[in-house]
């Protein structure tokens, strides 16, 4: 069996359920078992996609059992509380890689250079004979955080940036409204996610007035509407429809999938 394995922070949970429905080479879905894969579980069966939780002993017992061509995904979701910390974040995500490594015949990373601390993951991986890939743009170049992946790269990011007309804006994808609270903890701008009143001092002193609504066109968080208006009127910022896209997400799971299906044909 082919098995591609993603690893990916929980920002990502609406893009993999895209990936997934629009596969459909996919015969399995596996999900490694953690507090932090609740929410694409969840989502998986909103959208009954058949899907198996297991261990990662589970997985490797599976690789040694089949040998057809059939190809896999396997979900390694990380959470939240990797981001609070550069250093964590590596060791997190580079701990994974060594581990599902054993298995994968590649492996796709759901982050960006976020904060530069990916930003050298191929070469301090390129021992190993399962190929490691993380989200590119265009160019070839590796994207920033989960904002860029979102607007589509650097250049709209940027873009995005300059019409906010000089004021500040902060950015909200689906997943990032439905847990702006934690995410302000996990940023350090209050130790309490109720307490707003101390967010709002810190957007304040950083000259932010406006929100950003990413609009991806997925609809797997239901709520997005009134977390967006929830987060403006908590810190009375003026909403901004921002046209988001797939295209870094899907190109960049394409990339990965064609690597292993070439390997395959010349093996």
């Amino acid at each position: 069996m082919t098995f591609m394995c993603i690893i990916a922070c929980r920002i990502f949970e609406d893009e993999i359920i895209h990936l997934i429905k629009n596969d459909p080479q996919i015969i399995k879905v596996l999900v490694l078992d953690s507090p932090d894969a609740v929410g694409v579980l969840g989502k998986l069966l909103d959208n009954s996609i058949p899907h198996t939780v297991c261990s990662a002993n589970d997985i490797e017992d599976l690789v040694h059992s089949e040998q057809n061509a059939n190809y896999c995904l396997v979900l390694n979701i990380l959470g939240f509380s990797l981001d609070a910390s550069p250093q964590l974040l590596k060791e997190g995500v580079y701990k994974e890689v060594s581990t599902m490594s054993e298995y994968a015949d590649t492996i796709l990373i759901f982050y960006g250079l976020c904060g530069n601390v990916l930003g050298n993951i191929n070469r301090d991986f390129s021992h190993l004979s399962c190929p490691v890939h993380i989200l590119r743009e265009e160019d070839g170049e590796i994207i920033d955080d989960c904002i860029g992946a979102s607007l589509g790269g650097r250049k709209p990011y940027l873009t995005a940036l300059k019409e906010a007309g000089g004021e500040g804006i902060y950015f909200l994808t689906p997943m990032g409204a439905a847990f702006w609270k934690e995410m302000a903890v996990i940023a350090r701008l209050t130790n309490d996610p109720n307490n707003t009143a101390m967010t709002k001092i810190v957007f304040d002193y950083a000259g932010y007035k406006k929100v950003g609504k990413i609009n991806t066109s997925l609809f797997y968080e239901k709520s997005f509407d009134e977390k967006v208006e929830e987060f403006a009127q908590a810190f009375d910022f003026q909403i901004v429809d921002i046209e988001g896209t797939m295209k870094i997400a899907e190109q960049s799971y394409q990339r990965a999938k064609d690597t292993i299906f070439r390997k395959k044909e010349n093996e």
